[in-house]
């Protein structure tokens, strides 16, 4: 059977964030990571492992997006701000 495409079919989601101190001011150019975990069987246990996908920068309201084709994988996000330690 072949599968009828609907006009409304997404072939991309979008994850879209914001990154904010603590006192809500935006965290500009901080580098956001996106990571698909994934499950590798083993015999003896499930081990899970995260696979690198992309980065962006965030932009001057710490907003950050990324567009994936991948629906049915689950994602992990990663902040780093290189410029406050």
């Amino acid at each position: 059977m072949d599968r009828i495409r609907n006009e409304n079919y997404i072939d991309y989601v979008l994850i879209r964030g914001y990154v904010r101190y603590r006192d809500s001011t935006p965290v500009k150019n901080a580098v956001v990571i996106l990571e698909r975990i994934s499950s590798d069987c083993n015999k003896e246990q499930q081990k899970k492992r995260l696979c690198y996908v992309t980065h962006t920068i965030t932009d001057k309201d710490g907003e950050f997006n990324f567009f994936v084709s991948d629906r049915t994988s689950y994602y992990k996000i990663k902040v780093f701000d290189n410029h406050h330690y």
